[in-house]
């Protein structure tokens, strides 16, 4: 197992205890307060410790930074906690884990990123039938307007997280991963902060309420964990196997998440959950496994 491996479950793993800091988080402050306070705290470390703002925004790569900060994280959390609001859960869940891969895999061959092999369509196949299985039992739709709506949020939202995440890996040539994360958290925290205000009801109350104990804490771990640590993993990753290859964590993610829900929320694990991890498991592995070197004819 190389490096590359083991900060792929490294990323899976943080992204996966996210999802369960992010719901202690959600439970006190609205969505969108939540993501701004996380993306401000985020970008306010990294201009301190990593600088070199007006350098990375310079050399014409201030258009393109502003744009992907815009998709991976305004338009990805917007669209994504909005649908969240009028979709279930296991909905969401579902939409969102099982269209990453897609269109991680549809842009990078669009951009010319990648080529198709059997593994991307092994591991597509398999990981959604996962997704599908392991959410099966959770999901319920009722198909009323707001719902689809919602739903048709949580897909846009995905969407707008690969376009960006594909559109980044050229950066990336000039740029150190840190920095590129420095940079987007700047746009993310103007134009989540745009939106809280101009959407939510903000008061002191509300931040009184997001220093509350389980909160704050799910608050430090998405800033340290989810920013500082995974998301730097990804673009590193991306850099080196490409968005499709590296977006796989969303294969991963998830039975994580299942298992700490199991553990600490009490959640039910039943034969579907277990089924479906395995199976998405299975996918990942087929997909970032490495690949035969080629041998040069004699």
């Amino acid at each position: 197992m190389t490096a590359h491996h083991l900060l792929f479950i490294l990323m899976s793993a943080i992204w996966g205890v996210t999802w369960i800091a992010t719901k202690a988080g959600l439970g006190a402050v609205p969505p969108l307060f939540f993501g701004a306070v996380r993306y401000i705290l985020v970008s306010a470390v990294l201009v301190v410790a990593v600088g070199k703002l007006r350098e990375t925004f310079g050399g014409g790569r201030a258009t393109r930074i502003v744009v992907t900060g815009t998709l991976v994280i305004v338009a990805t959390y917007g669209l994504l906690y909005w649908g969240m609001l009028f979709v279930p859960s296991g909905v969401a869940g579902v939409v969102n884990m099982s269209m990453n891969p897609v269109f991680f895999f549809a842009l990078a061959i669009l951009f010319g990123q990648e080529k198709p092999t059997w593994r991307h369509a092994a591991a597509l196949a398999l990981g959604i039938a996962g997704l599908m299985i392991l959410f099966s039992s959770k999901a319920s739709f009722g198909g009323t307007t707001l719902e689809l709506w919602g739903a048709a949020a949580v897909v846009v939202a995905s969407l707008a997280y690969c376009l960006g995440s594909v559109m980044t890996r050229p950066l990336l040539r000039d740029l150190k991963p840190l920095e590129l994360t420095t940079a987007q958290a700047v746009v993310g925290a103007v134009g989540m902060s745009a939106l809280s205000l101009a959407l939510e009801p903000i008061s002191l109350q509300t931040f009184a309420a997001l220093l509350s104990p389980a909160p704050l804490a799910g608050l430090l771990f998405v800033v340290i964990g989810g920013t500082f640590i995974a998301y730097t993993i990804f673009l590193h990753l991306m850099r080196d196997w490409g968005a499709s290859r590296a977006g796989l964590y969303s294969f991963v993610s998830p039975v994580v998440a299942l298992i700490l829900g199991a553990l600490v929320y009490a959640e039910p694990l039943t034969w579907r959950e277990a089924t479906g991890a395995a199976i998405m498991l299975v996918a990942a592995a087929i997909a970032i496994a490495p690949r035969p070197a080629t041998t040069a004819p004699s």
